[in-house]
C-alpha cells in the first residue's frame, strides 16, 4: 500500500512538473534577467574585455608572426608564441574574476531574488496553501537559477575569451578552445553547488545576502587555504582546473592550485578525482536544496 502510495506521489509530481515549471521559468529568468544588479555584475565581469580591446588596436601592427600551413602564428615580444602569453591571462583573470569573484556573488543575488524574494511579494504564502510541496517550490527556483547563471557566466567567458585571444589571430583562437571548454565546465559546476548552499541559505534566514558573503569570505576563501579545504566548493572546483591544465599538457603542480597539505612533515597532494568532484558538487546542490526544501516548510511567515 505504501509503495502504491508513494508511486501515485511520484506521478502527480511529475504530471505538475509539466504545469508548474515553464511558467516558473519564465517568471524567474524574467525576474533575474531584468534584474538591474545582474547587468551591473555583467558589466563588471567584461571591464578586462574593453582594455583587451584597447590593447589589441594599439598594438596590434607591432605584432610579428610567421606563416605556417597558410596561418599567421603570432609571437610575443620575447619571441614565444603570443597566444601561450594570452592563455595565461585569459586563466588568470576568469579564474579570479569569473570563478571567485563575479560567479559567487550572482549565486547570492539569484538565490536572494528567486527565495527570499517570495517572502518579501507574500507570494511565499500562497504557494504555501496549495498542494505543492516545499521541494517543488525551491527545485524548479533552483533549476531556474542555474541554468541563467551558467548561461551568463558561460557567454561572458565566450566573449573575455575571443577578445583576449584576439590579438593571437584565428590560429591562437583555435589553437587554445581547450581551456575554454574547461572554465565552461567549471562554471557550470559552480553554478550547481553554489546557488544550492545560497538557495538553502535564503530558505532559513531573512537576510540571505549579507549571510551569502559572510559565508563566502570565512568558508570559500579563508577555509579553502587551510589544511581543510576539501570541506569547500573552491577545493572541487580547483581539482578540476588542476587535472584539467595537466591533461591538456600544461607544466602545472597541486602546489600552484593550494592542493596540497602537511602530513608527517611532507607535503601531500590533495586534489580530488575530476569525475569524484563533479559528482561531489552535484551532491551539493541536490542535497542543499533538498535541506532548503525543510527549511522552506518550516519557516514562518
Amino acid at each position: 500500500c505504501l509503495t502504491v502510495n508513494n508511486a501515485m506521489e511520484i506521478s502527480n509530481v511529475f504530471n505538475r512538473s509539466k504545469n508548474l515549471f515553464p511558467p516558473i521559468l519564465k517568471d524567474c529568468s524574467q525576474r533575474l534577467l531584468v534584474n538591474p544588479l545582474t547587468w551591473v555584475l555583467v558589466v563588471i565581469m567584461l571591464l578586462p574585455c574593453f582594455l583587451g580591446l584597447w590593447f589589441y588596436y594599439e598594438f596590434s601592427d607591432e605584432r610579428q608572426f610567421e606563416e605556417v600551413d597558410g596561418e599567421k602564428v603570432y609571437y610575443g615580444t620575447d619571441g614565444g608564441l603570443l597566444h601561450v602569453e594570452l592563455r595565461e591571462a585569459f586563466l588568470n583573470l576568469s579564474s579570479l574574476f569569473i570563478v571567485k569573484f563575479i560567479g559567487v556573488l550572482l549565486a547570492i543575488m539569484f538565490s536572494s531574488e528567486l527565495i527570499n524574494e517570495e517572502f518579501n511579494r507574500k507570494t511565499m504564502q500562497i504557494l504555501r496553501t496549495t498542494p505543492i510541496m516545499s521541494l517543488e517550490i525551491i527545485f524548479y527556483r533552483y533549476v531556474t537559477g542555474v541554468l541563467c547563471m551558467f548561461g551568463i557566466l558561460a557567454s561572458s567567458s565566450i566573449i573575455m575569451y575571443i577578445v583576449i585571444m584576439l590579438g593571437s589571430g584565428i590560429h591562437g583562437i583555435i589553437e587554445e578552445l581547450e581551456i575554454l571548454w574547461l572554465v565552461i565546465k567549471i562554471v557550470l559546476f559552480e553554478s550547481i553547488a553554489y546557488l544550492g548552499i545560497f538557495c538553502l541559505i535564503s530558505a532559513y534566514f531573512e537576510r540571505p545576502f549579507l549571510l551569502g558573503i559572510v559565508y563566502w569570505i570565512i568558508w570559500e576563501m579563508i577555509v579553502s587555504g587551510t589544511q581543510y579545504q576539501q570541506i569547500t566548493v573552491s577545493h572541487y572546483l580547483e581539482s578540476i582546473l588542476f587535472d584539467g591544465l595537466k591533461n591538456i599538457g600544461l607544466s602545472v603542480t597541486a602546489e600552484d592550485y593550494g592542493l596540497t597539505k602537511i602530513v608527517n612533515n611532507e607535503v601531500v597532494n590533495i586534489a580530488t578525482e575530476p569525475i569524484t568532484a563533479m559528482l561531489v558538487m552535484i551532491g551539493i546542490g541536490l542535497g542543499t536544496v533538498v535541506w532548503g526544501a525543510r527549511g522552506l516548510g518550516n519557516r514562518q511567515f
